[in-house]
């Protein structure tokens, strides 16, 4: 009979702290924030932070938007420097190391809940922008509610529940220590 190997002994010394989950949480919203402006609003230039308030196609809209644009980038790395910096906190507290499959789906629960809120609060609720094509034209049916971008983002946050609860389970199918 084959017992336990070191690997298997330090995966179950491995912990999961609510501090930590808080802060990978914290860390998936500002880094899906960063993700969301450099590609969504720099690299493909679909929308800006507030091109449902001021318009793209002037030179004084554009420039509105683009310092909205950039001060929104500062303060995503903001927060996920703050929850990067609170991770690192929390690691340092613990005596055995954390376990990373409980953070990696904390993380990316935070990641799917800025796209809901984005998708959700300032595209339908405030209308601040919505990604549009050449010309002015919604880019998905729907309009400003894009109903498949919400459905991606509960699918990021189911993803991410799953991959917390995987990593949470210890070997005979139990939930470990998630204290």
């Amino acid at each position: 009979m084959v017992g336990p190997t070191d690997g298997d002994a330090d995966r179950e010394r491995r912990v999961v702290t609510r501090r930590a989950l808080l802060a990978a949480g914290v860390f998936g919203v500002g880094f899906s924030g960063l993700i969301d402006v450099l590609v969504l609003h720099h690299v493909l230039q679909w929308h800006h932070l507030v091109s449902g308030i001021y318009p793209m196609d002037t030179v004084a809209g554009l420039r509105t938007n683009v310092r909205a644009d950039g001060l929104f980038s500062l303060a995503m790395l903001f927060v996920a420097g703050v929850g990067a910096g609170l991770l690192w906190r929390a690691e340092r507290r613990t005596e055995a190391p954390l376990a990373v499959r409980p953070l990696a789906g904390a993380a990316l629960v935070g990641l799917g809940a800025f796209d809901l809120f984005d998708a959700v609060v300032d595209h339908a609720v405030l209308g601040l922008h919505w990604p549009v094509a050449a010309g002015g034209e919604p880019l998905s049916w729907g309009g400003p509610y894009n109903p498949h971008w919400i459905a991606v983002s509960l699918l990021l946050v189911a993803a991410g529940y799953y991959v917390y609860r995987a990593g949470t389970a210890t070997r005979d199918g139990n939930p470990g220590d998630e204290a």
